[in-house]
């Protein structure tokens, strides 16, 4: 039994015949149907029942087109690990990071695993939102640091930290009079600053945005927090990012129903069962040390 003839018996099952498997493996239809016939031969099975137009596996055949799925697959992995042995260390390990996270602690970690091994390019985008998490499931991005709002499949994930998103006017606010006396139905009135999602192929998603208020779209949250110290508007930021301007009153802190902060926990996220080279490893393990 070889590799060839387990990727033959994959190939006719789900390109669905003969002719369609040689196409997508790059070999003659003839070949194809050796490598069946020699596979049958050897285990003293039928695979395929050839009586209709598509040939439909057996039972038992069922059975092993399961199995030898399964084999291939870790002959893959074997593989793409090998690979990654004889080249060394990777050209390029590359980071999604989501806009709401400390991004200061990510960065001495990137700074110390760069020193480590200069050959490699580190790259750091930021995305807000389901953006964050769909580079790294469309493997745009090696790893994502992320805020989780539902379980995400075929990951391997460590909580890192969270932080608060606390809702934030400017003195200058039309508003500002009134405070801390400010309730959702007054803000209804006013224009709330809302960062865009950056997922391209998802569902956008929202969190902390006031249903039926008039919206103001930016793209990330140091324009946020222009427009809100502007008193343009009102609107959600990540307290790491205003503490200074709440202490020393360029901003306030609202509160009440609908109003007070929101905590959110924020994740590394890699793809599972998916090999990486050494500089991948190492960082994957020194940003879980980060002390946030």
């Amino acid at each position: 039994m070889t590799l060839e003839q387990l990727r033959a018996l994959c190939g006719v099952v789900e390109k669905g015949g003969f002719h369609a498997a040689s196409v997508a493996l790059f070999r003659s239809q003839s070949a194809i149907s050796i490598a069946i016939k020699n596979l049958e031969q050897e285990l003293g099975i039928s695979l395929f029942d050839r009586g209709g137009y598509r040939p439909q596996l057996t039972p038992q055949g069922q059975v092993l087109y399961g199995k030898a799925k399964s084999i291939l697959s870790r002959s893959e992995e074997l593989s793409s690990i090998a690979r990654h042995f004889a080249e060394g260390e990777e050209t390029e390990v590359s980071i999604a990071l989501g806009a709401i996270a400390p991004v200061e602690n990510v960065l001495d970690v990137i700074k110390q695993v760069s020193e480590a091994a200069p050959a490699t390019r580190m790259s750091l985008q930021i995305e807000n939102m389901g953006g964050t998490l769909e580079r790294l499931l469309e493997k745009d991005v090696d790893f994502a640091i992320a805020e989780r709002f539902m379980p995400v499949p075929y990951t391997e994930e460590v909580r890192l930290t969270s932080t608060e998103m606390v809702s934030v006017i400017s003195p200058d606010f039309p508003l500002a009079t009134h405070y801390p006396a400010i309730t959702v139905a007054d803000l209804e009135q006013y224009v709330q600053v809302v960062v865009r999602d950056t997922s391209r192929n998802s569902p956008r998603q929202t969190a902390g945005v006031l249903e039926g208020a008039h919206q103001w779209l930016v793209n990330d949250f140091d324009m946020k927090k222009r427009m809100i110290l502007s008193g343009a508007g009102w609107g959600r930021m990540p307290r790491h990012r205003v503490s200074e301007e709440l202490d020393d009153g360029r901003l306030l802190e609202l509160s009440g129903k609908e109003l007070d902060p929101l905590k959110i926990d924020i994740y590394l996220f890699r793809r599972a069962n998916e090999p990486m080279g050494p500089v991948g490893e190492r960082l994957w393990k020194l940003l879980q040390q980060c002390q946030f």
